[in-house]
């Protein structure tokens, strides 16, 4: 339920607050009073966008939206983080000087699609956009579920399922037929690449230790010559060498530390020393030892490294790596790790394609069975929709109309294989034809109310009721006609929150709730506010709207009669809201 509605400077209206009461609200207004400003604010909820003729200054409406029932809409404002206070939403929408958007729900920022996705379940402004609606057979087809929702609702949720298990397939059996077309191309190259590679056996890094080996092999005779001379250096016979060196150093520093025992540590260091360059000409002795500078080892080495260089030649190509064509045997191996991957998914493949197509046969047959029956439900409740708006519109002083909710063979999709279409004989005779195209603006305002009364009279939760917004309801239309669009409304709004911008007082003498937009004009500026209207002010207010004079005798008699016709159902539309 909208439960309050702020505008702030757009158009007439400088800063105006509506307090809706729960069943049928209805607002009136001298021409010019800025009752079009109302619906303005009110589609800016819904992400309307707002004329910058109608203003030349920032603009914002906040609405307070009622979350009771609405579970759904609940359940996204929480994933969303918005914060609700006692059960009610505050939404802002703000449009600033240079046209700028914003909007925020329960405090957080968020795009005008969301907006409009959200609230949208909520509320539904009728009006010039009901021509647009009608002609989109989504729409419609979505209403005649709604009205059938008992019977379609668990085949179309059943259907939706299948309907994604056999796409799932559909698209695992594609990419199975691509792996075994890649399979008749590559499997018969990676596995010959594969057996190669293990026949080589190469190692991970040994192409590039073979070329350090090579440059030491190259080179042994300097390596040799250089190690055993530095090896004679720390620990030779001939000559000073060091260590020798070290050793004289360790004994004299001994004898002194017996005078002195501060030179103790020191000839520990010495001694340690003398350990070091022991082990350091060992080493280097085996290092020169160690040198193969025989021709056998470095022919070996060439070949093994020939061999290696063409392997990762050959296979790089075919086994590329992240980065493009392996460049060494170690990327060669890492890529070849994948391949074997792909090998063995290849291996696999004709049985799970088998499998695969077992499995989409099964889920194609499940689709086609809920599919027909989606269909035969959605042609039963269609004959039920169009009796329930036929009824509606006979009492709507349409009665020679002849409606027809229309089910047709579509392609397949998620939600079946139907097509829905409304249509409209406007008088005996007639052509059915699409209800967009076959009905005047007066008969199409009222082919809606008949669709949303049969709509909502269907509906099983009473908590979550929707909103109606209904603009130029009463176009074109006048008399009895008037008065059975007052009491259509007022049965609506049993089942749902109903706000009716009027012009007429046959339809606003069957509110609950009666806001007047009142226009002022100060210092040649002209400014609308809204006011709440007690019964009193109501049959002055219903007395202009009959007349144009809210002080004639005969007028306020009449409009307190109208009034008291329309009390009874007024009284059962607040009895309604006030049980919702």
């Amino acid at each position: 339920m909208l439960s309050t509605l702020r505008i702030r400077r757009i158009g007439v209206i400088d800063d105006a607050t509506l307090d809706f009461g729960p069943g049928f609200t209805a607002l009136t207004g001298e021409t010019g009073a800025g009752k079009t400003m109302i619906v303005t604010g009110l589609t800016m909820l819904l992400g309307g966008r707002l004329d910058r003729g109608r203003t030349s200054e920032a603009s914002t409406v906040d609405g307070t939206l009622t979350l009771t029932g609405h579970e759904e809409l609940t359940a996204a404002l929480d994933e969303l983080g918005a914060e609700e206070d006692d059960g009610e939403v505050l939404v802002v929408r703000r449009i600033t000087r240079d046209g700028r958007s914003r909007a925020q729900i329960g405090g957080v920022p968020v795009p005008i699609g969301t907006l409009s996705r959200l609230v949208g379940t909520a509320v539904t402004v009728h009006g010039q956009s009901d021509q647009q609606r009608l002609r989109d057979p989504d729409a419609q087809r979505e209403a005649l579920d709604r009205f059938g929702a008992a019977e379609i609702g668990p085949l179309l949720s059943r259907h939706r399922k299948a309907w994604r298990r056999r796409t799932e397939l559909a698209g695992r059996l594609a990419e199975l037929e691509e792996v075994l077309t890649e399979r008749d191309r590559r499997g018969t190259a990676l596995r010959e690449a594969l057996e190669r590679i293990e026949q080589s056996d190469p190692q991970p890094g040994e192409d590039q230790a073979l070329r350090t080996e090579l440059e030491r092999l190259g080179n042994a005779e300097e390596l040799r010559a250089a190690a055993s001379q530095a090896a004679l250096a720390l620990v030779g016979d001939e000559g000073p060498a060091a260590g020798a060196l070290v050793d004289v150093a360790a004994e004299l520093t001994g004898r002194a530390a017996r005078t002195d025992p501060t030179l103790a540590s020191l000839g520990e260091r010495l001694d340690a020393s003398r350990i070091e360059l022991s082990d350091l000409a060992a080493e280097l002795s085996r290092y020169a030892d160690s040198i193969d500078g025989s021709p056998g080892r470095l022919d070996e080495a060439n070949e093994r490294l020939a061999e290696l260089t063409s392997l990762v030649r050959d296979l790089g190509a075919l086994l590329p790596g992240p980065e493009g064509p392996a460049g060494d045997v170690t990327e060669l191996l890492e890529a070849s790790r994948s391949a074997a991957i792909d090998l063995d998914r290849y291996d696999g493949a004709d049985q799970e394609r088998e499998e695969s197509a077992r499995e989409l046969e099964q889920a194609e047959a499940e689709v086609e069975d809920l599919a027909a029956q989606l269909s035969a439900a959605r042609r039963e409740a269609a004959q039920r929709l169009s009796a329930a708006v036929q009824t509606e519109l006979v009492h709507l002083e349409m009665p020679d109309a002849q409606i027809s909710v229309e089910v047709t063979e579509h392609a397949p999709r998620s939600h079946g294989r139907d097509a829905v279409a409304i249509l409209l004989a406007p008088h005996p005779g007639a052509q059915h034809r699409p209800v967009a195209r076959a009905a005047s603006g007066g008969e199409l305002s009222r082919v809606m109310l008949a669709l949303e009364v049969a709509l909502s009279a269907s509906r099983s939760d009473r908590s979550a009721a929707p909103v109606f917004v209904f603009d130029e309801i009463d176009a074109g239309i006048g008399g009895r006609a008037a008065l059975a669009v007052g009491q259509r409304l007022a049965r609506l709004a049993r089942h749902a929150q109903v706000i009716v911008v009027t012009h007429l007082p046959q339809v606003a003498a069957h509110a609950g709730t009666h806001l007047q937009i009142v226009k002022t004009s100060q210092n040649g500026a002209t400014r609308s506010t809204v006011e709440f209207l007690e019964r009193e002010e109501r049959i002055r207010e219903l007395a202009r709207m009959l007349s144009g004079d809210d002080v004639s005798e005969v007028a306020l008699a009449h409009a307190e009669q109208l009034l008291d016709d329309a009390r009874p159902q007024v009284g059962a539309t607040a009895e309604q809201g006030a049980s919702s």
